[in-house]
């Protein structure tokens, strides 16, 4: 954590922006390297991590918002701020979320098939696995989750919710089940529930549309980290940050270079990964890849 804040920091008095607040640990950690005069924005889907953050121990200017960070941009101009100096979008789930049996996002805890981050968005596991077609299904259990029986358990989804609709994770832990070989069980159930959630909260299309509002609002020098936690979602961020640290160059220097320098400079061209003690304290942190750029244009 103290790593991320390290290099995020470039100006002690500036505006600094945690894009997946949670439970404010990010934001704490950033407080501490800050002065006063500072500006903190926390920005979570989730309302009730919010409204149940301790801010005690916060001395800087500290804006929370309900919002998504796709929003960003129309969430900084609400509160007058032009242009921020750092950004953080950690993208891994918070783990007081993930142990809420309520909020539907494990497979190990019995729950209703909600796996929504907004509870105030309408679209929900149980819509996803009820109303959309086999084709439909297929595409999202093959492409967020990389499962070689998607169709195979698309159509079983199909079959089976005409005479019980999905109404618990224990209902699609079954569907799993069926194509599964016991000591592939978990990874399977892994792939499937990424992949529903995935789509319930439209999390690329945010994330694609995020990185692009970062980018807009960073100021010259301004820094940019993005924590992945599985491969589909680290590949958008590195792509997207290699497009926008070169573009082509104009006809008139084709013929001479390729490319010319974009607005940002990769500063991890392999990205951080935890050390051993970090893995140690965290098991969660084991997968994680932190990439971060600066604005230079």
């Amino acid at each position: 954590m103290h790593e991320v804040v390290d290099w995020l920091v470039t100006d002690k008095n500036g505006v600094y922006v945690d894009g997946t607040f949670g439970r404010g640990g990010h934001t704490r950690a950033l407080a501490d390297q800050l002065g006063s005069s500072a500006t903190l924005v926390g920005i979570d889907q989730d309302n009730s991590l919010l409204l149940n953050f301790d801010k005690s121990g916060i001395h800087q200017t500290l804006l929370l918002q309900h919002a998504n960070f796709e929003n960003l941009e129309q969430v900084l101009k609400s509160n007058k701020i032009n242009s921020v100096n750092g950004i953080l979008f950690d993208l891994g789930l918070n783990s007081a979320t993930l142990a809420d049996a309520a909020r539907g996002f494990s497979f190990d805890r019995p729950g209703p098939l909600d796996m929504r981050f907004d509870q105030s968005q309408p679209l929900t596991a149980a819509l996803v696995l009820n109303e959309y077609d086999e084709t439909a299904l297929s595409k999202i259990l093959f492409e967020y989750g990389e499962e070689k029986a998607a169709r195979r358990m698309s159509h079983a989804i199909v079959q089976s919710r005409t005479a019980h609709p999905f109404v618990s994770t224990n209902d699609l832990r079954e569907i799993v089940a069926q194509f599964t070989p016991p000591k592939f069980f978990v990874k399977a159930l892994s792939r499937v529930f990424q992949a529903v959630r995935i789509e319930v909260n439209h999390e690329f299309a945010a994330l694609r549309s995020g990185l692009k509002a970062a980018l807009n609002t960073l100021a010259i020098g301004g820094r940019l980290a993005v924590i992945s936690y599985h491969s589909l979602e680290d590949r958008i961020v590195k792509h997207y940050f290699q497009e926008e640290s070169q573009y082509p160059a104009p006809p008139e220097l084709q013929p001479y270079q390729a490319t010319v320098p974009g607005r940002i400079k990769i500063l991890t061209h392999k990205p951080i990964l935890p050390s051993a003690d970090e893995i140690q304290r965290n098991s969660r942190s084991r997968s994680a890849k932190l990439r971060i750029v600066e604005r230079m244009a």
